[in-house]
């Protein structure tokens, strides 16, 4: 199976399965409220990227500036980030899953799962010419290459 055949499956499967999810809460407890909560639901996603736009990139400057490594600033700002789109997208499913992004001891779980994946997936993808234009992956030249690239 493809990689594109894979995101249409998954694309197919989310879509009825947020519609699943929205006819059972929409019956529960009306389609009117049900359709409100997803309006609501997509104004916090707006309010919650409008801030982090303004404050994140602030942040991690004066973490650097101050000598400090702006790493878990900048992770907060992602796990924010990650929690705002998922708000913005319409849909119960969605909106679980941006709650489970803004609670502090889960959001750094959640990005580390999600680098990791990422990190797997992409291990082998990439390859590196060198200084002199020669194809290596070994671990030790890439380490003296960035060291020499760092200096300049």
């Amino acid at each position: 199976m493809g990689i594109i055949a894979k995101f249409f499956f998954i694309a197919l499967i989310y879509i009825f399965v947020e519609v699943y999810i929205f006819v059972e809460v929409a019956f529960r407890i009306g389609f009117f409220y049900a359709f409100l909560l997803l309006i609501g639901f997509s104004i916090i996603g707006y309010i919650i990227s409008k801030k982090i736009k303004s404050n994140s990139f602030q942040n991690s400057l004066i973490d650097f500036s101050n000598g400090k490594s702006p790493s878990k600033n900048l992770l907060k700002t992602a796990s924010f980030f990650i929690a705002g789109l998922l708000f913005l997208m319409p849909g119960f499913l969605t909106d679980a899953l941006a709650v489970l992004f803004l609670i502090p001891f889960l959001n750094y779980f959640l990005l580390y799962l999600i680098f990791k994946y990422f990190k797997n997936k992409f291990k082998n993808s990439f390859s590196y010419y060198g200084p002199n234009n020669t194809y290596t992956e070994d671990e030790e030249t890439l380490k003296k290459n960035f060291i020499i690239f760092r200096k300049f």
